[in-house]
């Protein structure tokens, strides 16, 4: 199963959660805090992996929900 990425993201003095790849599905938030919960909790649910994205564009927080590890060593 592949797992889904949702990303939590300032925009317009809110925050809106958006899923990888579907740029027009987001959600609005009044807080990062409630952001962040929102896309680890659907990303959870997905089996996937949740970031929170700061106005400079740096990641500062990942949490990985996927069954295996997304990073691997190539052979």
């Amino acid at each position: 199963m592949v797992g889904r990425n949702f990303w939590a993201v300032q925009q317009d003095g809110g925050w809106i959660v958006r899923e990888e790849g579907l740029p027009d599905s987001t959600t609005k938030h009044p807080s990062e805090d409630e952001a962040w919960t929102a896309a680890k909790e659907r990303a959870a649910a997905l089996h996937g992996e949740a970031f929170l994205q700061n106005d400079m564009g740096e990641i500062c927080a990942r949490e990985n929900f996927r069954e295996l590890p997304r990073d691997f060593s190539p052979v």
